[in-house]
């Protein structure tokens, strides 16, 4: 049990690297968007977790938990986003 704990906190590191990185995506967007109607793509969001679905495919990882896991990312990024735009010219 010990390796597969080390191994679980091993992988939750580059999980965070990788969310750091993709914040400062999605802090860029926020500062590129020229609208604040535009923060929110309904299009994108779906793109995204139709991607999301298809990456996790040869993973065998079940759809329901790929999508769960990303619409609360894409949910919380949204809202972050909307910090940034809305502070942005302040």
């Amino acid at each position: 049990m010990v390796d597969v704990r080390r191994n679980i906190d091993r992988v939750d590191e580059q999980l965070v690297a990788l969310l750091a990185e993709r914040l400062a995506y999605i802090e860029q967007a926020g500062f590129i968007k020229p609208a604040r109607d535009t923060v929110r793509d309904e299009a994108r969001i779906e793109d995204v977790v139709a991607k999301v679905r298809a990456a996790g495919a040869p993973f065998d990882l079940p759809d329901s938990y790929l999508e769960d896991v990303f619409r609360h990312l894409i949910e919380w990024s949204i809202a972050h986003e909307f910090v940034v735009f809305d502070d942005r010219d302040s």
